[in-house]
């Protein structure tokens, strides 16, 4: 009995080791597991497990979840929590309507594609992006009414209180009137007025006025 005794310490102390061993393993596996899901959450597969058909899904369901994923371009800074598509056929093409959220934006960005069937090509076709962070949004506003043309429209007219929408202007579009970098455009609807906004340089690099 008092040999088992002395053996007791020895095995206990060697148990618990394994133990903690043990413990540390498991709490490496999780903190792991929680960044390769953090770094997962951003890529194309977590994606894709959150697009939603609005309806049946075409056969080529999977071909085009992808092309879309390869065009879709949240605001920098943020990703989309979630897609919707819809699609209505027109003759040999397959037109698309994709609807994306972010978590911390008010408003979703909407894209157009046509998908031809005969060579597999998706073609963005349209674009409406307003799925932008407040503190972008305002940053834009408040750049637009530091310009002197955009206030000399605003306070003299009847629409001075009224607030303007903003949406994100691609590279693609932008180089038309700028730079090929993007830019986000501010419009109050009611005054006819837009300016168009460099934020990365606080400028506004153009302004239409309906009046």
């Amino acid at each position: 009995m008092k040999g088992a005794l002395r053996l007791f310490p020895l095995f206990w102390c060697s148990n618990m080791k394994k133990i903690i061993a043990l413990f540390v393993v498991l709490l490496f596996t999780v903190l792991m597991t929680s960044i390769s899901g953090c770094v997962v959450g951003t890529g194309d597969g977590a994606l894709e497990n959150s697009i939603v058909w609005i309806g049946t899904p075409p056969a080529e369901s999977g071909v085009i979840e992808k092309k879309i994923i390869q065009q879709v371009i949240p605001n920098t800074g943020t990703e989309y929590e979630n897609i919707t598509i819809s699609a209505s056929q027109e003759n040999d093409k397959l037109c698309l309507h994709v609807s994306g959220m972010s978590a911390n934006t008010m408003y979703p960005d909407l894209y157009d594609f046509t998908y031809n069937y005969d060579n597999n090509e998706m073609t963005r076709v349209s674009y409406l992006l307003e799925a932008i962070p407040e503190s972008v949004r305002g940053e834009a506003i408040g750049i637009a009414m530091n310009n002197e043309q955009i206030r000399e429209v605003l306070f003299t007219g009847k629409s001075g209180n009224s607030i303007p929408s903003v949406k994100r202007i691609l590279p693609e579009t932008a180089k038309k009137f700028y730079e090929p970098k993007t830019l986000f455009s501010v419009t109050w609807k009611d005054s006819s007025l837009s300016a168009l906004v460099d934020v990365d340089t606080g400028l506004v690099v153009d302004v239409w006025s309906g009046n």
